[in-house]
């Protein structure tokens, strides 16, 4: 019988390998068309799953030695240190790999050598007509950088006007975001008004640019957020696994505390607290496992 972690390491490298495979790579499963993709967090989360499955860090590997011009760097860099030292060394070997077999010259955030690695060859160009994909249109309009990266987040949203701090999450500096939204502004895509003394910016453009950049995908999840969650939570999984129920439900009431306003943020729900620890055990091992079946179901 699977553990946890075991069931947790699948759905997350299924989920890859359906992300990956409407970029390009060579995969089977392609059930994602409708979701928009940021590349930053699937190498981020591929290179973490490195041990579990290596045929998908070496097919990613192989789509980004022809294609890592798409890819930005220092979105990626942010969000590695943002993850925690697990992602810093997991993308360090993953770019020192990558460095070996191409001309990319990504930096190694710690000391890592490059993994024995041939390309294969098998990946195809992105297919930028694919909804999936609006990112990479985007960033083939823009550059590669935090001009696309917060249009797309922008068309993401729902909100009628954000703030600079809103952005964020996207992975760029505040210093960067203000010039980007400073030259949008000029541009006429955002206009600028205060709001109880803060500056607040809305998007007027939205409408102009959705339409010119169909196909639109129809979901457009947080990654950064769902994995940062996911992966927090799974690094727990994997220390307690083995330990006695008591100090499993101690050890994960922990994390959820730590994170309730990233689960508030996703609508997440955890089970409630149950004085018989094995059947919250069991509540809290099938929350776990629906939150990314959830997301297939909300695209059926």
């Amino acid at each position: 019988m699977q553990t946890l972690s075991q069931n947790l390491d699948k759905q997350l490298t299924d989920l890859s390998w359906s992300l990956w495979t409407e970029l390009g790579v060579a995969g089977v499963t392609q059930n994602h068309q409708q979701f928009l993709i940021f590349p930053e967090e699937l190498i981020l989360l591929t290179a973490l799953l490195s041990e579990k499955d290596p045929r998908l860090m070496e097919e990613a590997l192989d789509w980004c030695s022809r294609y890592h011009r798409f890819i930005s760097v220092s979105r990626m860099k942010m969000l590695a240190k943002a993850w925690g030292k697990s992602a810093i060394d997991a993308l360090s070997i993953f770019s020192a790999t990558l460095n070996s077999v191409s001309r990319a010259n990504w930096p190694l955030l710690s000391p890592a050598n490059p993994l024995k690695f041939k390309p294969s060859g098998k990946s195809k160009p992105p297919r930028f007509e694919n909804p999936a994909l609006l990112l990479f249109r985007l960033r083939s309009l823009f550059g590669v950088g935090a001009r696309a990266d917060l249009i797309a987040y922008f068309l993401a949203q729902k909100k009628s006007d954000y703030a600079i701090s809103d952005a964020t999450e996207i992975g760029y500096t505040k210093r960067n975001l203000a010039d980007v939204f400073e030259s949008f502004v000029r541009a006429g895509i955002f206009d600028l008004f205060l709001a109880r003394n803060q500056q607040r910016y809305r998007f007027l453009k939205r409408d102009e640019i959705a339409k010119m950049l169909s196909p639109f995908p129809q979901f457009m999840p947080p990654w950064r957020k769902i994995f940062e969650v996911i992966l927090k939570l799974r690094e727990c999984i994997r220390k307690i696994e083995k330990k006695s129920d008591s100090t499993k439900i101690v050890e994960i009431r922990n994390v959820l505390m730590d994170m309730e306003e990233q689960l508030t943020q996703l609508n997440l729900t955890p089970p409630p607290m149950q004085p018989d620890f094995h059947i919250y055990w069991d509540s809290f091992c099938n929350w776990i496992l629906g939150i990314l079946p959830s997301l297939a179901e909300a695209a059926e």
